[in-house]
């Protein structure tokens, strides 16, 4: 290969950057950044295309071709390809088809990820519409105090009304970035529908997160039929059902929605073959049964979160005390899977609900038990199981049901027969006045067992 081309600085909008000063040979200005950065054996591809270009038998920057320009350009960050347009017309057609990986792991994100937080940032990206319209990263924030993106389809009145006086910024021109694989929007200035947002075709991952008056359903994701990672926190104006998200069936890998009004059963979900994660834990109108859960259910599916409306969800208020002995062998089961859909038995935080019929009120008296209408699971050794257990009293006691078992005690013989015993003798110092019960004793019972123990 020809020696490379002498740096030169070059000043781009007040910004000094090092840029191959007219290059005379086909490394051009990537040559030096593909020889910083680990690359694989498709960017050797790319090198030995460069060598062998054979358009015209010439190996000057003329005689290489378009895509074969546009590939070098993509070693790039995006500012550097954007500096590059100015050496010649045959770099700016080039970047026009230069695509620069969003999932590169060898790249630093801001060299992939446009950061749209500023009027000036803003102009950038309307300039990249055209200039570099294969971009694949965009992430959209607030522009500036008294800035705005222009109000889109059936805003909400009164928040157009308070921002009537600030300055307006299309947002549209975005649909021009047709290959674009990743769109992150948090806390940008957004007020009501914008369909342009839900058009990407080859879109792969959406994060949509504190936009409090971006009007949008779970039918908009119609427009992403490429969509496989979707993430949506603290939207007020989110609604739909999660069934709409059967349109993804085939490629939806990951999901997490948190603080959003949206609703369903998690199980419509449970079909989907490549779901590797569902996280629903503070989605208050998501319900369903986690005991219906069978063993062809979500059959890649290795991290569930559900909330307190699924029956065995994080902090799920139970309304029978009947219903707590499937419920919890069923999560047992499901920690048991391989994958395991439930990593952790300790973060399931279930209680009895006050609403229920079996709840009573608890003797307030300082020293005396609180009734145990709340359920753990304990460890000892290899063994599992769950017990009710009570809130410490005032003095710091604690006081718990006896231990209700998912596993077989362990043979006397076996090696962890000894850290079972020593564990166990550990965890029955909490049993108390609840002793002999499995479950939580009546109010009668309690009122009787409180007389026994602490001479009521």
């Amino acid at each position: 290969m020809p020696p490379l081309p002498k740096k030169s600085k070059l000043s781009v909008n007040g910004t000094s950057a090092n840029v191959a000063a007219a290059p005379a040979d086909a490394a051009g200005v990537a040559a030096d950044r593909i020889a910083e950065q680990p690359h694989s054996n498709a960017d050797d591809g790319i090198i030995e295309d460069l060598l062998d270009d054979s358009e015209n038998n010439d190996p000057t920057i003329n005689g290489m071709s378009n895509n074969l320009t546009a590939g070098i350009l993509g070693f790039l960050g995006y500012k550097d390809i954007m500096r590059s347009r100015i050496c010649c017309r045959k770099f700016r057609d080039a970047a026009r088809n230069t695509i620069v990986p969003w999932a590169d792991k060898n790249r630093y994100y801001r060299e992939t990820q446009l950061y749209v937080d500023s009027v000036q940032k803003y102009k950038a990206m309307v300039v990249m519409t055209t200039a570099l319209p294969n971009f694949q990263w965009i992430f959209l924030s607030g522009i500036g105090r008294g800035h705005k993106y222009r109000d889109g389809k059936d805003p909400d009145e009164k928040k157009a009304a308070s921002t009537a006086d600030w300055t307006t910024q299309e947002i549209h021109m975005i649909s021009n970035f047709s290959k674009l694989r990743r769109l992150t929007i948090c806390d940008a200035r957004l007020n009501g529908r914008y369909p342009a947002l839900f058009n990407f075709p080859l879109l792969r991952r959406l994060d949509i997160s504190y936009c409090d008056y971006l009007k949008w359903d779970l039918n908009a994701l119609t427009g992403l039929p490429s969509l496989e990672e979707f993430n949506a926190i603290s939207n007020d104006f989110l609604t739909g059902n999660i069934k709409s998200l059967s349109v993804l069936k085939v490629t939806l890998e990951r999901v997490y929605i948190r603080k959003c009004k949206i609703e369903g059963d998690f199980m419509d979900l449970a079909d989907f073959p490549r779901l590797k994660s569902l996280k629903l834990a503070t989605c208050s109108s998501v319900t369903g049964d986690m005991r219906e859960i069978g063993e062809s259910d979500f059959p890649s599916l290795d991290e569930l979160e559900l909330g307190a409306c699924v029956i065995g969800g994080e902090f799920h208020h139970f309304q029978r005390i009947s219903d707590v002995p499937s419920t919890a062998e069923a999560i047992y089961r499901l920690n048991r899977r391989d994958p395991p859909l439930i990593q952790n038995l300790d973060c399931t935080y279930w209680s009895l609900s006050r609403e229920s019929p079996d709840w009573y009120a608890s003797n307030d008296t300082s020293g005396h038990p609180h009734a145990p209408f709340y359920i753990d699971f304990v460890r000892a050794g290899s063994r599992n199981g769950w017990r009710w257990t009570a809130e410490e009293s005032r003095d710091g006691v604690p006081n718990s049901c006896e231990i209700n078992w998912l596993d077989p005690e362990p043979d006397s013989e076996s090696s962890d027969y000894d850290v079972y015993i020593r564990e166990l003798q550990s965890i029955q110092e909490d049993i108390f006045c609840y002793e002999g019960y499995h479950q939580p004793p009546s109010q009668d019972e309690y009122k009787r067992l409180c007389e026994e123990y602490y001479d009521i």
